[in-house]
């Protein structure tokens, strides 16, 4: 299997070594091609080439060896790409670390870094970025372009909205709905339900900027 990874930032650079750690694992043919990137400065990361800007993808759209990982950490900025680029086809990148069960659901385009453990009966969207070390507990749904940070956990039947992300270290109780578009600060602790489009920080977190506009 050919893999290119789309930017080449800090977040690529760790789905790079997941790929050679996955490669090293499990014995599993992995071709990590190079990266993507906008940035004409950059050349080459991890010895790895800059195979071109990320529009550059299109190229090996038709070919159906190649397999793309986003690499963006910013989920706005990933989701517009896994749009713009649909024809692309996304894998999911899945640190052998990582302790997932048997009948969680994964989306394309979805990575879970080293050490997260997703238990059963929970969904995860498409373009989610699952960090290292995060706990998410079970029947839990994560919308689609979510980042769920090092260190994150969610109890039990815990609901994420679509482009929403849990900053480091946020812990979640049971059965709470968190809204779309929404951010908790480092350390939050998350005991009511959040609305969409909100700035909710910590212990517990409270709401202290919300978009009147969305």
């Amino acid at each position: 299997m050919k893999v290119i990874i789309i930017g080449a930032g800090g977040n690529s650079k760790v789905i790079a070594d997941l790929l050679l750690q996955c490669k090293k694992k499990s014995g599993k043919e992995i071709n990590l091609l190079g990266f993507l990137d906008d940035d004409p400065s950059k050349t080459d990361l991890m010895e790895l080439p800059i195979l071109g800007n990320v529009e550059s993808a299109l190229q090996y759209a038709s070919d159906s060896e190649v397999f793309f990982i986003n690499g963006i950490g910013d989920n706005l900025t990933r989701k517009i790409l896994m749009e713009r680029y649909q024809t692309l086809q996304y894998d999911i990148a899945i640190h052998p670390s990582a302790i997932i069960a048997n009948n969680v659901q994964i989306g394309k385009g979805s990575v879970v870094m080293p050490g997260a453990i997703i238990n059963t009966g929970t969904r995860i969207g498409k373009g989610v970025l699952i960090n290292s070390g995060a706990i998410i507990e079970h029947d839990n749904q994560i919308g689609d372009y979510c980042h769920i940070t090092s260190g994150a956990t969610t109890a039990g039947n815990v609901t994420v909205g679509e482009l929403s992300m849990l900053g480091t270290g946020t812990k979640v109780i049971q059965g709470i709905k968190i809204g779309q578009n929404v951010m908790t600060g480092a350390g939050s602790v998350v005991i009511n339900d959040i609305p969409d489009f909100c700035l909710a920080v910590g212990v517990p977190a409270k709401v202290i900027k919300k978009d009147e506009g969305k």
